[in-house]
């Protein structure tokens, strides 16, 4: 009885086996390199590398934050600049820039279209030709 029950076992576990023999392959080659080379890895070069690519990947996300920060600087200061064109040119033609036309012009600049497309539509809100750069 105990040798049929050890044949059962040993059977059953050679057909798990065959189902995962990528398990054992996986684990038998860095063991057989590891007897061939005799050389344990040298982790410190690995921890190394691995620090040098943490520190440029910092840099590189410091670097696009600094650009996003100063192309949001230069989008506000160019809304201000046209803003005060705006009420410049009105004040020249004595007219007043009332409250509507005003939230008009600021939904305009704050948006991302191309500066030519915004001095098309400020010509046609205002009646005045502005240039937006």
């Amino acid at each position: 009885m105990t040798w049929a029950a050890t044949l059962l076992t040993l059977r059953k576990s050679w057909a798990w086996i065959k189902k995962n023999w990528q398990l054992f392959v996986g684990m038998a080659v860095p063991v057989v390199f590891f007897l061939i080379t005799r050389r344990p890895p040298n982790l410190s070069k690995v921890l190394e590398r691995t620090r040098e690519d943490y520190e440029k990947e910092l840099e590189a996300l410091e670097k696009a934050h600094q650009q996003e920060i100063e192309l949001r600087e230069q989008a506000q200061r160019r809304a201000i600049e046209v803003m005060l064109k705006v009420e410049e040119t009105y004040r020249s033609a004595q007219k007043e820039l009332d409250g509507k036309k005003r939230k008009e012009i600021e939904k305009l600049l704050s948006t991302d279209e191309s500066p030519d497309e915004i001095t098309k539509r400020l010509s046609e809100i205002t009646g005045f030709k502005i240039h937006v750069e």
